[in-house]
C-alpha cells in the first residue's frame, strides 16, 4: 500500500513539474515565411493602426524601446530617405513602453512625441504585447519586413549597418517590383 501511495505521489509531482515547464515555454518567434502576427496599436495622436488593414502594402517594422531609440531612428531615417514618396511601402517604429516609469503620464509622452516626431510613424506598445508576440530584444532593434500578403520576408535583430540595410532594401525593391509574388 505504501508503495502504491509513493507511486501516485511521484506521478502527481512529476506531472505538476511538467505542467510548470510547459507554462514557461514561449512559442517560437515568427520567422521568414510565417504570416506576421496581427496587432492593433495607437500612435501619439491616438489613431489606431492595424497590421491586417495594411495588406497590399510592404510593411517595415522596427521594434525597439526607449533605450535603443537612436538605433531605431537610424533605421527609420535611411528608410525614409529611400521610400518617403512611395505609397506602396510604409514603416513603423513600434515602441515597447513597459520600461517607461509608471508615474509619467501617457499624455506627457504623447505630447513629447508630437513635438519631436520620429522619422516614421511611431506606435506605442504600452503593455509590450506586440514585443512579446514578436520576441524582441532589448539591446538592439528587431526588424521585420512583411510582404503585401502579410508574410514575413526579412527578420533581423540588428543595430544599423549599411550592408544589412542594403539586404533589406533589395527585399523591399523585389516586393515592389512584383507585388503579387509573395
Amino acid at each position: 500500500m505504501r508503495l502504491y501511495i509513493a507511486v501516485i505521489i511521484s506521478i502527481a509531482f512529476f506531472g505538476m513539474l511538467a505542467s510548470f515547464a510547459d507554462e514557461k515555454t514561449e512559442p517560437a518567434p515568427p520567422k521568414v515565411g510565417d504570416t506576421a502576427p496581427d496587432w492593433t496599436l495607437q500612435d501619439p495622436e491616438e489613431k489606431e493602426h492595424n497590421l491586417k488593414k495594411l495588406r497590399g502594402k510592404v510593411v517595415f517594422l522596427i521594434l525597439g524601446n526607449r533605450k535603443i531609440r537612436k538605433e531605431d531612428n537610424k533605421w527609420a531615417e535611411v528608410f525614409q530617405k529611400d521610400y518617403r514618396e512611395n505609397k506602396q511601402v510604409t514603416a513603423y517604429i513600434v515602441a515597447d513602453m513597459r520600461s517607461v516609469p509608471g508615474f509619467i503620464p501617457k499624455r506627457f509622452i504623447r505630447g513629447q512625441l508630437k513635438r519631436n516626431p520620429p522619422p516614421v510613424k511611431f506606435l506605442l506598445d504600452w503593455k509590450g504585447e506586440v514585443h512579446k508576440q514578436y520576441q524582441t530584444e532589448k539591446e538592439k532593434p528587431t526588424l521585420y519586413l512583411i510582404s503585401q500578403k502579410g508574410k514575413i520576408v526579412f527578420h533581423r535583430k540588428a543595430n544599423f549597418k549599411p550592408e544589412t540595410y542594403a539586404e533589406l532594401k533589395k527585399k523591399i525593391d523585389k516586393l515592389l517590383a512584383a507585388p503579387d509574388a509573395k
